[in-house]
């Protein structure tokens, strides 16, 4: 098993709560995860399993129990939604730590069947999508690094098409070592199974050819501000319609939307969220994107490649802890792609070039510098080159590649 960042974050969490929800996409690696950390003794039950789904349903608090006292990890915990009142109160009349360790590809809060989440009483721990540092064996210290704006001297080659053959992979593990026509089918199936099978446990959909083309164009707009009214034309429903389906697409974490960096909550109102495929390879195999031509098509690969960085980024704050990711856009359509802020309030500026990075790169970033940002602040590009360049004080290029430090 590719050791992943999130193992620590589960086991730590199964110390300290009554109870865990490990979730995240299909075929990210949850259960593989699950089997991992449950082989030290716990016992571990798969709803895929038809013989243990139809117990689960027809006796949810004997199914629950642990006579035992063992952990107890169920996989798949959305397949039952019966069983989270009947782990309510299991929960609610015993206070040991790490009595459940449940899996699930949607996010409970979400799912139509779920009455209680049974949220404060679970800890929940998202696992996304293979990043590069998972990869490479590393301990995931890019934020760290960033903010404290010091940097390894010696980091890994990693060009522009390097890059772009890196998001067109992606992160599933399933798909990851497949050839492009054969990656492209276990997308395709991917998205078919989410959007005729998984969908129904969080909403009613009428019509899949519709919901079908409102992923194609999120897929089409990742890193991207569109306009919904364009959006429900496209689609042909009802604005109300549409937002049902984006929040069934982000509760199965096909994609995420990231919400705009502002001073305070009051000053969010208004402004616009955006949305990011989950992963980059949703993006290359489901629109059908050649390799080749992708590097040359600059709106390709900057969509491709922004993506791609997003779920680095999003990996990273996951598994740290203490960091939030939003994006700048002000009236004046001053963009900034990322802003990464740690709990002291220090603020992270980061824009993403496929190519190379010149001094142009930062205007918008030195602007929030000199007119926003109250503490400590950091700018950096990330480019595609393999030196660490310095641009004034506190301003960076940064390889791409040292997202997986």
């Amino acid at each position: 098993m590719i050791p992943r960042w999130q193992e620590q974050s589960v086991r730590r969490a199964m110390e300290v709560r009554r109870g865990v929800h490990l979730t995240g996409a299909r075929q990210c690696g949850k259960t593989t995860l699950a089997e991992y950390i449950s082989a030290g003794g716990m016992k571990h039950i798969s709803l895929d399993d038809q013989m243990y789904l139809k117990s689960a349903k027809s006796d949810p608090s004997s199914f629950v129990e642990r006579p035992d006292g063992r952990p107890l990890v169920i996989d798949e915990i959305q397949k039952a939604p019966e069983l989270l009142d009947a782990i309510k109160v299991q929960l609610d009349h015993n206070n040991e730590k790490g009595q459940f360790l449940l899996t699930g590809s949607s996010n409970l809060r979400f799912v139509k069947a779920v009455k209680d989440s049974l949220a404060g009483r679970l800890k929940t721990v998202r696992l996304r999508t293979l990043s590069l540092g998972e990869l490479r064996g590393t301990a995931g210290n890019f934020l760290e690094a960033a903010f404290s704006q010091s940097y390894p001297a010696d980091l890994p080659k990693l060009d522009k098409r390097g890059v772009i053959s890196l998001a067109f992979k992606g992160g599933y593990p399933e798909a990851m070592d497949l050839d492009a026509h054969d990656r492209r089918g276990w997308f395709e199936d991917y998205l078919s199974d989410l959007l005729v099978k998984d969908i129904k446990e969080v909403t009613e959909i009428r019509k899949v050819s519709s919901l079908r083309k409102v992923a194609e164009w999120l897929l089409a707009y990742t890193s991207r501000f569109f306009d919904m009214k364009d959006l429900c034309t496209q689609a042909r429903i009802a604005k109300e319609t549409a937002d049902g389906y984006l929040e069934a697409l982000k509760a199965l974490y096909v994609f995420d939307g990231l919400e705009p960096w502002a001073k305070s909550d009051y000053a969010k109102i208004g402004k616009r969220t955006k949305y990011f495929a989950a992963d980059p390879g949703l993006v290359a195999n489901l629109l059908g994107w050649n390799e080749e031509r992708t590097f040359y098509d600059d709106d390709a690969n900057g969509k491709l490649v922004e993506t791609w960085v997003y779920q680095q980024l999003a990996s990273l704050a996951d598994a740290t802890g203490g960091y939030a990711i939003s994006q700048y856009r002000d009236t004046k359509k001053r963009e900034i792609d990322f802003m990464v802020e740690r709990t002291d309030g220090a603020v992270l500026g980061i824009e993403v070039k496929a190519g190379t990075a010149s001094v142009n790169d930062f205007k918008h970033l030195k602007w929030f510098g000199e007119n926003l940002a109250q503490g400590d602040y950091t700018g950096i590009v990330l480019y595609s080159g393999n030196r660490v360049l310095r641009f004034g004080n506190g301003y960076y290029a940064v390889p791409l590649s040292a997202l997986g430090g």
